[in-house]
């Protein structure tokens, strides 16, 4: 098996990456933070909700703009990187995003518009319009697609959140050939905060192309404004760790994930809240 991983990441290693990994940006790119986590983070507030559970955007009290770049596998061909910016507004938040997946031969290119607002002190919801395009040899053509996602999050009691995130829930067409759709993805979480410093994260996923996979992460606020973070992934099994800082507006997360048979990914990103 790690005799074929190796002949996957060889000669041809960019163009078959790039097909196996096209769900990175229509899943959703997140940042270091979540990425550190696991990426159990459908119940996390945020920024980069925008990538991953919209309704943890009604969080956010000020503007707030932000980068991520995503190294799969310690191959540029495979690297994803998203640029974010969220408004807070009397009626709701706003944000916009862009994503990028892939290289000059393959990529996919993910535009989003959200909206996410609270309900009452314990219940958010989001919404968000996406427009995917995919470049690729002329051969195939570029193909385009409208789509939208929408999610939930709810605090039933203290030191506790839940969400759930439903991802292309109309199965949108890419393409008329063999029917090719954007896969589906629902997602399901909770989170406890033990103290103000230690928080347990959960979620399941399922795609309509995929088995369920199961994510756990753990954060610890070592000192003021500086965290540890730590987590688990299955299928392919996927070992995260990282670290944040805050200071004044300015947010940085970097994160390390090892993988089952291919390289070891990075990730950082920076956020900037006014």
């Amino acid at each position: 098996m790690q005799q074929q991983n190796h002949t996957i990441v060889g000669k041809h290693r960019f163009t078959i990456l790039a097909v196996l990994l096209a769900a990175a940006v229509t899943a959703g790119a997140q940042d270091g933070n979540f990425e550190a986590m696991a990426n159990a983070s459908v119940m996390q507030n945020g920024l980069w909700s925008v990538n991953n559970n919209q309704a943890g955007l009604a969080d956010l009290q000020r503007f707030a703009v932000g980068i991520n770049y995503q190294n799969r596998f310690q191959l540029a061909e495979t690297s994803t990187k998203s640029v974010a910016a969220a408004l807070h507004t009397r009626t709701g938040n706003f944000a916009l995003s862009f994503n990028r997946f892939g290289y000059s031969q393959y990529s996919e290119n993910s535009f989003g518009l959200a909206y996410a607002r609270q309900f009452g002190e314990r219940v958010s919801a989001g919404l968000q319009f996406d427009y995917l395009n995919i470049n690729q040899p002329s051969a195939y053509g570029n193909n385009g697609v409208s789509l939208f996602e929408v999610g939930l999050q709810a605090k039933p009691i203290d030191n506790l959140q839940v969400g759930v995130h439903v991802f292309n829930p109309t199965k949108a067409k890419m393409a008329e050939y063999e029917d090719e759709r954007v896969n589906t993805s629902f997602r399901f979480g909770a989170s406890y905060f033990f103290s103000q410093i230690v928080q347990l994260a959960a979620e399941v996923e399922k795609t309509m192309q995929t088995d369920l996979r199961c994510k756990v992460g753990l954060e610890y606020q070592i000192i003021n404004n500086l965290y540890l973070r730590t987590g688990f992934r299955s299928k392919p099994n996927e070992f995260c760790f990282g670290a944040g800082y805050t200071y004044k507006g300015l947010t940085f997360d970097f994160a390390f994930s090892t993988h089952q048979y291919l390289p070891m990914s990075t990730q950082v990103s920076l956020k900037y809240s006014l």
